[in-house]
């Protein structure tokens, strides 16, 4: 059952709130009767209901907003409508159903929608249907193809679930390994890596593996590498060794003589060059021996000048320059290189110092066979006059040569690395990275997980199919289950329906239903006499369009799976209706939907106060829960402003008394009670067609004349008081009779004036009708 309303917004209800307007402790009742008085906002709640029933609100309250709490705590607003209500099934009486089904009252055709009722079933229809049930079984009986698609669909979702779980399991996974590199910046500075791009990575770091120790070290001091400055290429030039080694061969083997020689001096070499050296300091620099201090006379320069000849000393100048020569290519050699490893990327530091120490060595060998040459040629020099052969001398000057080469190549993979750093970089990042994923992935296994993954998801995909198979045999089963029955429904029966209650009404069929066409296209039209009937009575419409919807409702009401369910909300069926009619309606409500109890709710709202006093008679369920056992509540719509209305519990002696004159003297009495606040929020807007209606009555009563006018009525009252005469006269007559007065609707009353108003009339009355007075006054005294 609905427990209780409230509604933001929606037509004249602005922040209505059930808790302060009705009570945190009341709710609806299983009968609920809801008066208020024309316009004063009750087809605006029905619209609510109805928009419930129908899924969606109605168009002219599209900014509508409530909502409705039901006994099972289910909560309903405007946001879900389209949610099925599993427990109860709404179904709206008023205006906006009319239009929806009996469009007679607003199209020339004269159309109006059928509805069906189950008819005398043919046998064999109904054998084969119950065939059909029968394969189809249920869950409960746990038999036929429902059943079978239960268990298949618990274990499908079971599938699912496993499935799902495998892929997040592995997910998590991934997605706190990527939230690792991505928080990593320092070494893969990627700020955006997520859990799709270490998908993308994975086929990737399969290819590539893990990096050696050695290789992740590599990149990571590439990482750390600056912009370095370009190293000029070595001249790439063979030392001349083997020019040396021919050129020195012929300065020792070159022959020369004396020409008088000494032969001390050839037979002792040592001698010879003790001598020679003697000459270079004593000749043209001395006169005597600076050994033995003797004299050396003009024979002796003679005697040394014919030894050591011109072409001796020739030679000797010759193997100098040749050794100065020699020493000069030593010397240039061992400065050739003038490199260091830190001049070079850190990934060429090994290389370097591979070539570096290949040079080392190659100089060093150049270096030795130099010295060799220049020991030969010193030998020759101490010993001028005798021929030597040179010995076999390493010449290692093509390795020097390569070695060059290799300094040069050493320097262009340098010059290169400062022009693709940024790229090798960026290599070096991604190769630590994959190198990073392969590692992370053998850790969790990943292979096994996809292997897993892959099967779960093929008994899913099995499952499905299973699942498909069935839902398709049932839905087969279910197409020729609704065509068999709607072979054996007969929406003629709907009309018939319709008719017995008119014809209850009328006391004959002349004003009835008919169905023309053939199913599914079956309309219902209205005859008078066997013809089409135009031009009906309001009244006639009335009945005509409760009729309709009563047959339907005692259809539905005969599922005893669904009536249960039933909230039915009628709105205001009383329209131009005599008496007769009003009894009438009363009635069908009584024997159709009261007296059997089948119902889950009844809402029942009027402003006829005949209807209200025959709804007093209706069949109300039993309960424990209030005073008197009687499940049913009254409420009150009431416009307290021109733009606001409020649902609220109705007061006593409209619940038990049912007169519109008692609740007129309590709106005027209570006026006259109020301060200027609450005049403003809740008499306002009714006041002067409360007034005037009020007084109609109570005049008319006290002089009852058809020879007085209300006018005259209301001057005759206030004899001898033409004050109070004349502000009663203005607010009954240009306040609740806008038609020569419209300028007066556009402002309200003068709230002072209202309540100067209502003290006259009521102190008036207390006047010259006191106990009539005192017994209005008892009447309502619960709620004053």
């Amino acid at each position: 059952m609905i427990k209780k309303i409230d509604i933001e917004a929606f037509g004249l209800y602005k922040n209505y709130k059930w808790d302060t307007e009705i009570g945190k402790n009341e709710t609806f009742r299983r009968v609920n009767i809801i008066y208020g008085r024309n316009y004063s906002g009750k087809t605006t709640l029905s619209r609510i209901l109805k928009s419930v029933e129908d899924k969606h609100i109605n168009p002219k309250y599209s900014n509508g907003k409530f909502q409705i709490t039901f006994d099972n705590n289910h909560i309903v607003n405007e946001n879900n409508l389209e949610t099925e209500l599993q427990d109860y099934k709404i179904r709206v009486y008023n205006s906006d159903f009319v239009k929806e089904n009996l469009s007679w009252l607003h199209n020339d055709d004269g159309t109006i929608n059928p509805f069906t009722i189950l008819g005398a079933k043919n046998v064999e229809l109904d054998k084969k249907i119950k065939e059909i049930e029968q394969k189809l079984g249920s869950i409960e009986s746990e038999k036929g193809l429902l059943y079978n698609h239960s268990i298949v669909e618990k274990e499908f979702i079971e599938a699912i679930k496993a499935y799902e779980k495998s892929v997040n399991d592995l997910d998590d996974k991934l997605r706190d390994k990527a939230k690792e590199i991505k928080n990593n910046t320092a070494l893969y500075s990627l700020p955006t890596y997520q859990i799709n791009t270490i998908k993308t990575d994975i086929p990737k770091a399969i290819k590539q593996g893990q990096l050696t120790a050695e290789q992740i070290i590599n990149n990571q001091k590439l990482l750390k590498e600056d912009q370095k400055s370009e190293i000029l290429r070595l001249k790439e030039a063979k030392p001349g060794f083997e020019t040396f080694y021919i050129k020195t061969q012929e300065l020792l083997q070159k022959k020369i003589k004396p020409s008088q020689p000494i032969t001390d001096l050839v037979n002792d070499s040592l001698l010879q060059e003790w001598v020679r050296q003697g000459i270079d300091k004593h000749k043209d620099k001395r006169e005597t021996c600076g050994f033995c201090g003797n004299l050396i006379n003009k024979d002796l320069w003679e005697k040394l000048d014919a030894h050591f000849s011109k072409e001796s000393e020739e030679l000797r100048r010759e193997i100098k320059s040749k050794i100065d020569n020699l020493e000069q290519a030593k010397n240039n050699l061992d400065n050739f290189i003038n490199l260091t490893k830190e001049q070079f990327y850190s990934n060429l530091h090994s290389d370097f110092d591979a070539v570096f120490k290949k040079w080392s060595a190659t100089t060093k060998t150049y270096s030795s066979s130099i010295e060799s040459l220049t020991k030969a040629l010193n030998e020759r020099e101490k010993d001028i006059f005798k021929e030597r052969e040179l010995d076999k001398i390493a010449d290692v000057s093509e390795t020097i040569l390569d070695t060059i080469k290799e300094f040069n190549a050493l320097i262009d993979l340098h010059n290169k690395k400062s022009e693709t750093l940024e790229i090798d970089q960026k290599t070096a990042r991604q190769e630590l990275r994959l190198s990073d994923v392969a590692s992370f992935i053998g850790k969790i296994n990943y292979e096994d997980a996809l292997d897993t993954i892959q099967k779960l998801e093929s008994v899913q995909k099995t499952k499905k199919g299973d699942l498909d198979k069935l839902a398709t045999q049932i839905n087969e089963f279910d197409e020729e289950k609704r065509t068999l029955e709607a072979q054996s429904k007969d929406e003629s029966k709907g009309a018939e329906l319709v008719n017995q209650h008119l014809t209850h009404f009328f006391g004959h069929n002349e004003l009835k239903l008919i169905a023309e066409g053939n199913a599914p296209n079956i309309l219902f039209k209205i005859v008078r006499n066997d013809e089409y009937a135009s031009n009906l009575s309001e009244g006639e419409c009335s009945l005509i369009s409760f009729c309709y919807f009563i047959a339907k409702m005692e259809d539905e009401l005969k599922d005893e799976l669904n009536s249960s369910k039933l909230i039915i909300y009628i709105d205001d069926p009383i329209s131009s209706l005599d008496s007769n009619h009003i009894f009438f309606m009363f009635s069908l409500i009584e024997s159709v939907i009261a007296k059997p109890k089948k119902y889950c709710q009844l809402f029942i709202s009027t402003h006829n106060l005949d209807f209200l006093k025959y709804l007093k008679q209706l069949t109300f369920p039993k309960t424990k829960e209030v005073s008197g056992g009687k499940d049913k509540k009254h409420f009150l719509v009431e416009r307290n402003k021109k733009n606001r209305t409020t649902l609220k519990l109705a007061p006593e002696y409209l619940r038990e008394y049912i007169t519109e004159f008692n609740y007129l003297f309590y709106q005027i009495y209570s006026c006259s009670k109020s301060d200027a606040e609450t005049i403003e929020d809740n008499y306002q807007y009714n006041f002067g067609n409360n007034m005037r209606k009020f007084l109609e009555a109570y005049l008319f009563y006290k002089y009852p004349t058809g020879k007085l006018s209300f006018e005259q009525r209301v001057k005759k009252f206030f004899a001898n008081d033409d004050v109070s005469y004349n502000l009663v006269s203005r607010i009954i007559n240009e306040y609740s009779h806008l038609g020569e007065h419209f300028d007066r609707g556009l402002e309200p009353i003068d709230v002072d004036a209202m309540r100067k108003i209502s003290e006259a009339v009521m102190k008036k009355i207390e006047i010259i009708d006191k106990p009539q007075f005192e017994a209005l006054l008892e009447s309502v005294e619960n709620e004053a």
